[in-house]
This record gives structure tokens, sequence and C-alpha cells, in this order.
């Protein structure tokens, strides 16, 4: 692509929480986030994570009058944890080197998922919640796909 977004990489990803330390606690224990000096004016109301090389995410305190569509605070409470419309909804995709173990994690933290497969189960798949409501989702892709 030639232009101003030429050579564009994908900086960070933010999720609004009402909890931030607890959020970003849950994708420290996960995921492996570690966190990175966030910026003193932000105070509480913020957490900087970092997923090596890379990812960055960046938990927020949610502002009580934010509206924004994709928020599950904006749900009601029988849609935000509607397993039907999580693969197909917002959601966050991590690639997992070792699924088994991923999965095992979820089961040893009490983390509801469910499970798909695709080409003839060579790809597996599981969909969950974070503690907001904000839908993850993890598989053993091959690196390059």
């Amino acid at each position: 692509m030639v232009g101003p977004f030429s050579g564009v990489l994908l900086h960070h990803v933010a999720r609004e929480t009402e909890n931030v330390q607890e959020t970003a606690q849950f994708y420290k224990d996960i995921f492996g986030f570690q966190p990175v000096e966030t910026p003193k004016e932000f105070g509480d109301s913020v957490v900087w994570l970092e997923l090596p090389p890379s990812h960055a995410l960046h938990i927020i305190k949610r502002k009580p009058d934010s509206r924004l569509p994709e928020s599950p605070f904006t749900c009601t409470d029988d849609v935000k944890r509607d397993e039907s419309a999580l693969q197909t909804g917002h959601h966050l995709s991590f690639r997992v080197s070792d699924y088994d173990a991923a999965i095992q994690l979820l089961k040893e933290k009490s983390i509801p998922y469910f499970e798909k497969t695709q080409q003839e189960g060579k790809i597996k798949q599981a969909f969950f919640f974070d503690p907001d409501g904000n839908g993850l989702e993890i598989g053993n892709w091959p690196i390059n796909s």
C-alpha cells in the first residue's frame, strides 16, 4: 500500500471496564500479558499491558455515560453472554501454541467456554468471555494463517 497508511501496524486494543484491576489481572493470568508503564496522568483509571513482542492492550475505566455500540455495557444481561453470537460478534482472538494446556487453564480458573472445530477437526477453537462480557477466542491455527 502506498500513501499515509503504508506500513501500518496495529498499535493497541483498548477495552473499557468497570473494574480496571480485575480485568487487567484476568488478561495477565489467562494470556500472560505483562504490565508496562502507564502515564501517571491516568492514575488508577488505566492499565497498559503488553504481550511481547508487539501486542498491547489498554484497560480503561468505563465512563458511566459511555454508550459505544460494541460495548457489552450497552447490552441487556441476557445478550451479554450469548454464546451463539460470540463467534460472529465483537471479540479478540489469540493463537495459542498449546491448545490443550490453554483449555486446562480455563477449566482451572472455572471460566465457562464452548468449543468448535474447523477443517475436519484439525483446527480447534474455544470461545469465552472476560469479566466484563467481552468476547474472546483462542485457537490452534498455523502461524501463517
